[in-house]
């Protein structure tokens, strides 16, 4: 884990977030890619709403389990290959603990410019790559099911996926913002920033939106954890 604890001093980490954000491709834009990850969300929900036939009401019963299945998936994907670098998912550790962690140290959270975004938000082939992933699941489901829990599973994965988005968004906004000053949004945020204590980063607080799992497998970091680095809300 040493390699991506950096100097603290205020000049180096200032140097280190010029560095990175040198990295960020020219034309990239935050504002486009969270219009992105915002359109294709939505209208990919519409679609399976629109694809759902005569739902009836124990095929609805489905979608809180399937909630459930993507905080465990959450957390399991979080926990391992973003922590650890993982054959064939190393991105994900190079994108998260190499790059994420580094740029938003537990006491400098807030971004500043909307192209920092790229340093937050998951990459626009994400989403497809996490439909993919899961493909078997809903496959099943339709053949020896039925179709609408087919549509219902990817509706829901669509759905948890904005609001993770959206979560980790708002974790990362300035506190003094108006959704940052949200009482929600605060005590998520500090779940959230515990996280991002770079001594205990591999501990705990996994789920970035419900900290279900976290608190079902005994991962939640006890109050103070690492807080003497950053100011609480």
């Amino acid at each position: 884990m040493s390699e991506v604890l950096p100097d603290r001093t205020a000049a180096h980490r200032e140097m280190k977030r010029q560095e990175m954000m040198a990295k960020v491709p020219v034309r990239y834009s935050g504002r486009a890619h969270w219009a992105f990850i915002n359109l294709t969300t939505v209208l990919g929900i519409g679609l399976c709403l629109v694809m759902v036939e005569r739902p009836v009401w124990w095929e609805w019963l489905f979608v809180p389990g399937f909630f459930v299945f993507a905080n465990a998936f959450e957390w399991w994907i979080h926990r391992g290959p973003m922590h650890h670098p993982t054959r064939g998912l190393k991105i994900l550790y190079e994108r998260h603990t190499l790059q994420h962690h580094v740029f938003y140290p537990a006491d400098d959270m807030a971004f500043r410019d909307p192209r920092e975004l790229f340093y937050v938000l998951f990459p626009p082939f994400a989403l497809p790559v996490l439909l993919l992933v899961n493909l078997p699941i809903p496959l099943l489901l339709g053949t020896f099911v039925s179709a609408n829990l087919a549509w219902l599973f990817f509706l829901s994965v669509l759905a948890y996926y904005f609001v993770y988005e959206w979560f980790h968004y708002v974790h990362h906004l300035r506190r003094d913002s108006w959704l940052g000053r949200r009482a929600l949004v605060g005590w998520l945020r500090t779940h959230h920033t515990r996280h991002h204590v770079l001594a205990s980063m591999e501990k705990g607080n996994f789920n970035v939106s419900f900290p279900l799992f976290d608190w079902l497998l005994g991962t939640m970091l006890p109050e103070g954890e690492g807080e003497s680095a950053w100011q609480t809300d």
